[in-house]
């Protein structure tokens, strides 16, 4: 194996991670991403007594 061709292929390797990590960085986004939407919706569907405004007596502790 020539010193050329292990360097050539180490920059292919290092090349093939920057991608990995930048689709792991844009996956890791949007599951922050919806798991903010989804605590926001939490947040509003629920008056502050723990019951749902639609009046069904469902306790926040049994959604999470």
């Amino acid at each position: 194996m020539s010193k050329e061709y292990t360097h050539i292929k180490a920059n292919g390797i290092r090349n093939e991670l920057k991608e990995l990590r930048k689709a792991v960085d844009k996956l890791t986004h949007a599951i922050i991403e919806i798991h903010i939407a989804q605590t926001t919706k939490h947040d509003t569907n629920y008056d502050n007594d723990g019951y749902s405004s639609g009046n069904d007596k469902l306790c926040q502790c049994q959604n999470e």
